[in-house]
C-alpha cells in the first residue's frame, strides 16, 4: 500500500523592507535637511534677495516669476520666507538651549536634595507656569525689548519650568532604584551618581519634550510678532511676515496664507517629531506603527 504525500510549501509573509515607521523617519529627515539648507544657504532656494523689490509688482498674485506672490513693497514672498528661516531657527533652538541649561541641572539638584531646597525651586517653577504664558511674554518683551537675543532669552525662561519639573520627577524616581542605592552603598560621590547614573537614565523623556518646545517657540514668536512685539526691521521672521500681511487679507489673501501655513506646518513638523520619538521609545507603539 502506497501513501501519497504532498509537500506544502510554507512561505513567510512578505514584509516590506522599509516599514511605515522607517519611511516617516526618512521623510522627516528630508524635511529637516531642507530647513537646515534654507537656514544656511538661502540663496540655493531663490534667485532674489529680501531687499530686492519691484515697484511694478506690488501685492502681485502667484506667478512664474514669483511663485508665492509679492508683498506690499514688491518683494518676493517666498524669498522673505526662506531668508527668515535662519533667524526663526536661531530663536527656536536658542530658547530651548537656554531652558535646558537652566532647567536640567536645577531639576537634577532638586530631585536629589533636601526638602527646603526642593520646595523652593519647585515653588518658583509652579508660580511661573501658573502665570498666563502670552501675558508673561508681553510683559517681559515690553521690559527688555524686541531684539532677537531678548526674545530668545524670554522664551527660554518661559520653558525652563517644564524641563525642571520633568527632570526633578525623573530624578526622584530613578534615585530609588536598586542600582542607584548600590552605588551609594559602595560610597560613590553624589555628583558622580547624578552625572553618570541618574542623568543618562532620566534624559529619555526630555528627547520627546525638546522638539515640542521648539514648536511652541515658533508659535510664541509668531504670536508676539502679530501683536507688534516681534523683531524690528530690517530683520524678519515668519511671525513678522504674518504681521505685515494682516492689512491685506482681502486684497492679497495669498500673502497671509503663505506666512500662516509656513508657521503651522513647521510647528506641526516639530510636534510630530516629538510623537515619533515617543513611539521609538515605546516598543509596543513602534511595532503597531511599522
Amino acid at each position: 500500500m502506497k501513501i501519497k504525500t504532498t509537500a506544502i510549501q510554507l512561505t513567510p509573509p512578505v514584509r516590506p523592507r522599509i516599514g511605515w515607521f522607517r519611511a516617516r523617519q526618512i521623510l522627516l529627515g528630508l524635511a529637516f535637511a531642507a530647513l537646515l539648507l534654507m537656514a544656511l544657504f538661502p540663496g540655493l532656494f531663490t534667485p532674489y534677495t529680501p531687499g530686492q523689490i519691484d515697484a511694478s509688482a506690488i501685492l502681485q498674485s502667484p506667478s512664474w516669476a514669483h511663485p508665492l506672490g509679492t508683498d506690499e513693497a514688491g518683494a518676493d514672498v517666498w524669498t522673505r520666507v526662506v531668508y527668515a528661516t535662519r533667524l526663526e531657527g536661531q530663536i527656536a533652538v536658542g530658547s530651548v538651549l537656554i531652558a535646558l541649561c537652566i532647567g536640567l541641572p536645577l531639576g537634577l539638584i532638586a530631585g536629589n536634595s533636601r526638602r527646603f531646597f526642593d520646595w523652593s525651586l519647585t515653588s518658583v517653577a509652579n508660580a511661573t507656569l501658573a502665570f498666563p504664558l502670552i501675558l508673561f511674554a508681553i510683559l517681559m518683551v515690553a521690559s527688555f525689548g524686541t531684539t532677537p537675543g531678548s526674545l530668545t532669552v524670554i522664551i527660554g525662561f518661559l520653558f525652563f519650568p517644564r524641563i525642571f519639573l520633568l527632570m526633578r520627577a525623573q530624578t526622584k524616581a530613578i534615585r530609588e532604584r536598586e542600582f542607584i542605592i548600590a552605588t551609594r552603598v559602595v560610597g560613590a560621590h553624589p555628583t558622580r551618581i547624578l552625572g553618570l547614573h541618574i542623568l543618562p537614565n532620566a534624559i529619555g523623556p526630555l528627547a520627546t519634550l525638546v522638539p515640542q518646545l521648539m514648536a511652541e517657540a515658533i508659535l510664541i514668536e509668531a504670536g508676539l510678532s502679530y501683536l507688534g512685539l516681534g523683531v524690528p526691521l530690517p530683520q524678519a521672521t515668519w511671525g513678522t511676515i504674518l504681521e505685515a500681511s494682516k492689512d491685506f487679507y482681502v486684497t492679497a489673501p495669498f500673502y497671509a496664507v503663505v506666512a500662516g501655513l509656513t508657521i503651522t506646518l513647521v510647528a506641526a513638523l516639530f510636534m510630530y517629531v516629538g510623537d515619533l520619538i515617543a513611539e521609538s521609545r515605546n516598543p509596543l507603539r513602534k511595532r503597531r506603527a511599522s
